[in-house]
């Protein structure tokens, strides 16, 4: 590693945003050598700050220096996205573990969750004054989806605070961004908000009633998922992808990289200095932040499947 952050092979400054060079997990001369041309790969993903390695490996170039050409398509609803998935109109999707587990339950499908992430702080957040999560019994809370998603986090959250999940109305909204609009313009009580929507909603005076963490410690936030056959198929690509995604995750954690990542996040989600701040500090904790591997943590997908299994889900999924 350069003095400068940057990674062996790598420009430095701010044109490196953009840089095309290798980085250190795609170096070996074997595998560039077969690479004859970069194989294509649809990706779909949420736009919320839990997407960025997406985005560094390809504003850096890592995608390419490993041999795939990604195509980053940004979704609107886990049902979209997970849909798209099994029609064949996506090789690799990335949301909450629960969609995965939640789409195999529904369709039997084979897919497979392979690459490991992380969501950020997810909360329930309400209408300002709101005093507790009881207060919400009889109202309308936004969903992405009302049978996938962090809705399991929720019905925790409810029980947790003493509401029956049956004594709410799961409005199905979509993404984070279309759920915190819903929300300020009063057309629900409450939802779920991650970053940067949540640090948002928190400036407006919105009510921060429970954190996922206080009902699901360490829980698998958001992980990349396959067809299994896709997988055995064209495993030299999903190789070349994940070696992508480990490059960013690590040029994430260099500390020369800070500058150069808070700028991004204020350019990509229009936020302050502060929030670019309190971004960075949640994905780069050591404990809950990304993981630098991109390894799925056993321990975080067995606590999505007892959230499932609250339900009536099968635990074992």
């Amino acid at each position: 590693i350069g003095s400068s952050g940057t990674l062996p092979g790598e420009a430095s400054g701010p044109s490196a945003m953009r840089s095309t060079t290798r980085p250190y997990t795609c170096i070996r001369a074997d595998a560039v050598s077969a690479i004859s041309q970069a194989q294509p790969l649809r990706v779909s993903v949420f736009a919320g700050a839990a997407a960025l390695p997406i985005q560094i490996a390809r504003d850096r170039g890592y995608f390419g220096s490993c041999g795939v050409d990604v195509e980053v398509v940004e979704t609107r609803s886990s049902d979209a996205l997970m849909t798209g998935l099994v029609e064949g109109a996506f090789d690799v999707v990335h949301a909450s573990p629960d969609n995965v587990v939640a789409w195999r339950d529904r369709l039997g499908a084979d897919i497979v969750a392979w690459i490991g992430l992380a969501s950020g702080p997810v909360a329930l957040v309400a209408a300002a004054g709101t005093p507790a999560v009881a207060a919400i019994r009889g109202q309308r809370i936004a969903v992405d989806a009302p049978q996938s998603g962090f809705v399991s986090v929720l019905r925790r959250m409810l029980r947790a605070g003493g509401v029956n999940p049956a004594d709410v109305e799961l409005v199905p909204v979509g993404s984070t961004d279309l759920r915190f609009e819903a929300l300020a313009s009063g057309n629900v009580a409450a939802t779920l908000l991650t970053l940067p929507w949540l640090l948002s909603a928190m400036d407006d005076g919105l009510a921060v009633l429970v954190e996922q963490r206080a009902v699901a410690p360490r829980l698998q936030g958001s992980c990349g998922a396959s067809l299994g056959a896709w997988l055995s198929d064209r495993a030299d690509v999903a190789d070349g992808y994940l070696r992508a995604i480990v490059a960013a995750l690590t040029w994430l954690y260099l500390p020369a990289s800070l500058p150069l990542l808070r700028s991004l996040l204020r350019e990509r989600f229009h936020v302050d200095d502060r929030h670019a701040a309190a971004i960075c500090d949640a994905f780069l904790d050591p404990a809950s932040g990304w993981p630098p591997s991109a390894r799925i943590d056993p321990v975080g997908m067995e606590a999505v499947c007892e959230l499932r299994a609250e339900t009536g889900a099968p635990a074992h999924a």
